[in-house]
């Protein structure tokens, strides 16, 4: 019921937006217990404090907190992904960074307070490598039967 209210009051009463620096953002990571969680996803930046347990220390997604990862959002690679750079993205993948926006603009408990100025990325600078190398798959691999394990 207290969360359907807040929700209810930030409807009715907005806070205004915030712009903020990639260096602001991190002050909302959730380490300093007196600030909002906040992460940032292709700009825009959502208030997560609601799920403190997911999105704050020792949480299974505290890498988005206070920042803008929109990267890792689609790839799943948390280790070179945690950036805003899309570039190089397949059309699908660009999809399914629109499809976690809307999931963050609609989530019941979530609140849009403003947007991130990330840097722009110049051409010079590397494209994030994926976590793991793509490696082919032989299709004649898959047809070998699994090897029996013998248990005592």
């Amino acid at each position: 019921m207290e969360d359907r209210l807040l929700r209810q009051w930030n409807d009715w009463f907005p806070a205004s937006a915030v712009d903020l620096s990639p260096s602001d953002l991190a002050l909302y990571s959730g380490e300093d217990q007196t600030r909002p969680i906040y992460l940032g996803i292709d700009g825009e930046v959502f208030d997560v404090t609601s799920s403190k347990r997911m999105y704050g220390p020792g949480g299974a997604y505290h890498c988005f907190a206070g920042r803008d990862a929109a990267r890792a959002f689609v790839t799943g690679c948390f280790e070179t992904h945690l950036t805003h750079d899309l570039r190089g993205l397949s059309p699908t993948d660009l999809e399914g960074l629109a499809a976690w926006k809307t999931f963050f603009r609609t989530h019941q408990k979530y609140r849009r307070v403003g947007r991130v100025k990330n840097p722009t990325i110049h051409a010079d600078i590397p494209i994030p490598k994926p976590c793991k190398p793509v490696v082919p798959v032989d299709v004649a691999d898959t047809q070998k039967p699994l090897p029996v394990i013998q248990t005592q």
